[in-house]
């Protein structure tokens, strides 16, 4: 589904001109979990080798996000980033490696190393042929929303990936998104994308009566996108994917879930620094076995759709989009229908502070599964101060807010309050490489 707003975005000299591959970095292809972060007017990304290593402080009042066993407690949090962006005339590689530890001062169920890492490469094999290769792996414990330092991004997110406004209680979390995808540019106007990924996503749970689904599967497809003028692009894509699901409310019942999609979208940059996506098409759902009586389906038609909006100005940056789509559960469901609005903003401030604000708003539910399907309903929203301090350390106040409603045949377990307050700094070592 990403590849829908790749063909709506994709930067116009990168398909007239093709060897420059940097012109393809913000074209993510389905099954990435990269996210391009939000920029201010004029601001570009740079070659850079950077090393940060951080500390902070910060308050839970609700470590496990289970209301019916709440338990608040204080915590350090000691986390580092390497970051990697080299592009060249004909490649592009970004990397980003992120451990962390969390360590609560009365509660240690958590106090374990926790990774995540992103990988994308993009090589041009001819003038026209740029192939794409992609990995995002994530270990966690617990659930920590905002501790890996997350960056909002409008528009639809991988259909291999998590669902990021739904949060299962979980002791531990084990996902893995790879996928690889083929540019053929055949004009100044029009180049085609076929890509295919495999993704899987394990959870573990100490809380008895409350399931969590395992999932394994793949996707394929072809875009198809085209050029209309210097200011619009039009996209059309054809995917295809399949989805096996295991453990729940047994853990010997499967459910296989197959999604075919065809979504068109127009993007039209409508001034210098503002940028409008639509999406939309239809999709068709089944599932095969049953992971409770009656949960199953022979196969219903649904529609996808979705509109996202990014503006730059000189101090202020502002991003936001809202979308439908049938999607992976996050651990609570097999496949669902989610439907979700997300916003983004950051701002420049006086005395060099800045200031970062994010909030989706999320619902899903099973009315493709069951005749009377649950509904789980989220809110995650947070601000984030940051300023620049001595020796290039950062020092950065964040409040985050969490809230999840859960209606249906779920346990109550499944709906929580959480809100977290961190105060930190960050020391970096950065290396910009001069461009060429």
């Amino acid at each position: 589904m990403v590849c829908v707003l790749a063909g709506a975005l994709l930067p116009q000299r990168a398909v007239a001109q093709a060897p420059n591959i940097v012109e393809l970095s913000q074209a993510a292809a389905s099954g990435s979990s990269w996210q391009t972060p939000l920029r201010f007017q004029g601001e570009k990304p740079q070659d850079e080798v950077s090393l940060r290593v951080g500390t902070s402080a910060f308050y839970d009042d609700n470590v496990l996000a289970r209301n019916d066993l709440r338990l608040s407690d204080e915590a350090l949090a000691i986390d580092s980033r390497l970051g990697v962006v080299l592009h060249s005339e004909h490649s592009l590689i970004n990397f980003d490696y992120t451990p962390f530890f969390v360590l609560y001062r009365q509660f240690d169920r958590y106090d374990r190393l926790n990774h995540a890492a992103n990988v994308s490469f993009k090589y041009a094999l001819t003038r026209r042929l740029i192939l794409g290769l992609r990995d995002s792996f994530s270990y966690q414990n617990g659930a920590y929303p905002t501790l890996a330092g997350s960056v909002e991004m409008s528009g639809l997110t991988s259909p291999a990936g998590l669902n990021r406004l739904l949060f299962p209680y979980t002791t531990r979390t084990l996902s893995n998104a790879a996928g690889l995808d083929l540019t053929f540019v055949q004009s100044a106007h029009t180049a085609v994308i076929v890509f295919g990924g495999y993704n899987t996503t394990h959870f573990e749970s100490e809380v008895a009566g409350h399931p969590l689904y395992n999932g394994d599967g793949g996707s394929g497809g072809v875009t198809l996108q085209y050029r209309f003028n210097q200011f619009t692009n039009l996209g059309a894509t054809a995917m295809y994917q399949d989805t096996v699901y295991h453990g729940g409310y047994s853990v010997d019942n499967h459910m296989r879930s197959q999604i075919e999609s065809v979504l068109f979208s127009a993007g039209a940059r409508l001034a210098p620094t503002l940028t409008v996506v639509l999406f939309g098409g239809p999709q068709h759902f089944q599932s095969i076995g049953e992971m409770l009586p009656g949960m199953s389906t022979s196969g219903r038609y649904t529609a996808a759709w979705g509109v996202s909006l990014t503006k730059q100005f000189h101090a202020t940056a502002l991003t936001g989009s809202l979308q439908r789509s049938v999607a992976d559960g996050g651990g609570l469901f097999p496949s669902i229908v989610d439907t979700s609005a997300n916003f983004a903003a950051r701002r420049r401030l006086t005395g060099r502070w800045e200031v970062d604000v994010h909030a989706g708003l999320g619902r899903a539910d099973t009315s493709l599964l069951l005749p009377v399907g649950d509904r789980t309903q989220t809110f995650d929203g947070g601000i984030t101060f940051t300023r620049p301090m001595v020796r290039d350390s950062v020092l950065h106040l964040a409040y985050e807010s969490t809230h999840q409603l859960t209606q249906g045949t779920l346990p109550m377990g499944f709906n929580f309050d959480r809100n977290q307050v961190t105060i930190g700094f960050d020391f970096g070592l950065s290396t910009l490489l001069s461009e060429k």
